[in-house]
């Protein structure tokens, strides 16, 4: 039997959700079946190095912002399809669907399913970007239904994120002092600087706590070196740390005790499925496709208005909070696994190319 060759084209290797999703999907294919690869458009290789010491074929093109660098990154890729007999090209995020239209155009017979990863795609120009290259692509993903609109195919499937579930069931011992914990790229639409104020409101009240925020990148510095200015100016050095990149995700999430995201905007965070397979309690603005994953039984949905005052509603009713978080355990293992994700796109690549 012929494998499905298959090209996933990506923007970047930093470390992010979408760059998670889709390297829990390579390796969960049936390898039998699917001879997965990927390929990453600009520099950042934060997570270059996960993939390929998993056995992943991997490699990013180191692309600039000039029309000379576009060609060049459209000629490898053309090369790279015609060589290793792409059946099915897989692009996620925004920043790859000018190549996805050319790459169409010079092989009619490829299949190109898209997933934009985001309930927000990030201003006018992306979506101009997604509905103009609509007829070049033979599929779309969405993680909910909410997510479809004019921007995506009639045929768009939705297929919910799933996360690795036995990786976060390990017990740990809980840290000291109370630890809130905030993971995830360090970027202005995830508002990570809001948690300065929280940390003001809940030091005023004399509460012993810390708030660890973990994530970084290269690309993300001016915004880290924001935060931690704003850490030192306001004397939280002891209430509020930021932990940079790490491995060690699992272990942090079990050893927290309350996942913390002010978001202005998401999708469907993979932090969160991890955390609540972790049994952590989470707070999290009602954003994006949160609200189809959290609601008032199993966790904290909370307007920035009040995100400080949940906080300290956890920290003193925290026995509340696990039974919560134990819910959204259950929900997780029941709608949102790695295995019932991975099945829904090898029907859909199978199915394209019959």
């Amino acid at each position: 039997m012929k494998k499905i060759n298959i090209l996933n084209l990506t923007t970047s290797f930093v470390i992010g959700g979408a760059e998670k999703v889709i390297l829990d999907l390579i390796l969960c294919l049936d390898k039998e079946r699917f001879n997965p690869s990927i390929i990453a458009l600009s520099e950042h290789a934060d997570m270059l190095e996960e993939y390929k010491s998993q056995g992943v074929k991997a490699q990013k093109l180191d692309m600039k912002k000039n029309p000379r660098d576009f060609i060049r990154v459209y000629q490898f890729l053309n090369r790279y399809i015609i060589e290793n007999k792409i059946d099915v090209l897989h692009a996620h995020l925004t920043h790859t669907l000018p190549h996805l239209v050319l790459l169409k155009l010079r092989h009619p017979k490829l299949k190109v399913v898209f997933t934009s990863h985001n309930t927000n795609v990030g201003g006018k120009h992306r979506e101009l970007m997604i509905w103009l290259s609509k007829p070049f692509r033979n599929a779309d993903i969405v993680f909910s239904k909410d997510m479809i609109n004019k921007l995506y195919k009639k045929n768009t499937e939705v297929i919910i994120n799933g996360v690795n579930i036995d990786k976060f069931k390990k017990k740990a011992v809980k840290n000291t002092p109370f630890t809130f914990l905030n993971i995830g790229s360090i970027r202005e639409k995830k508002n990570q600087i809001f948690l300065i104020e929280c940390a003001k409101y809940l030091k005023s009240k004399g509460y012993k706590f810390v708030i660890d925020i973990v994530g970084g990148g290269v690309e993300n510095q001016p915004l880290i070196d924001k935060i931690s200015k704003a850490i030192e100016k306001e004397k939280l050095g002891n209430y509020v740390r930021m932990l940079g990149l790490r491995s060690d995700i699992p272990n942090l999430l079990k050893t927290a005790h309350c996942m913390v995201l002010p978001s202005y905007h998401e999708g469907l965070p993979i932090v969160l499925l991890e955390a609540g397979a972790a049994k952590l309690p989470i707070i999290s603005t009602p954003v994006g496709a949160i609200p189809d994953l959290i609601d008032s039984t199993n966790g904290y949905l909370s307007t920035l208005g009040d995100f400080c005052k949940t906080m300290e509603l956890v920290y003193n009713n925290y026995s509340e909070a696990e039974e919560k978080a134990r819910k959204l355990s259950q929900k997780i293992d029941q709608q949102y696994s790695i295995r019932s994700m991975t099945e829904s796109h090898q029907k859909l690549y199978t199915t394209l190319l019959k």
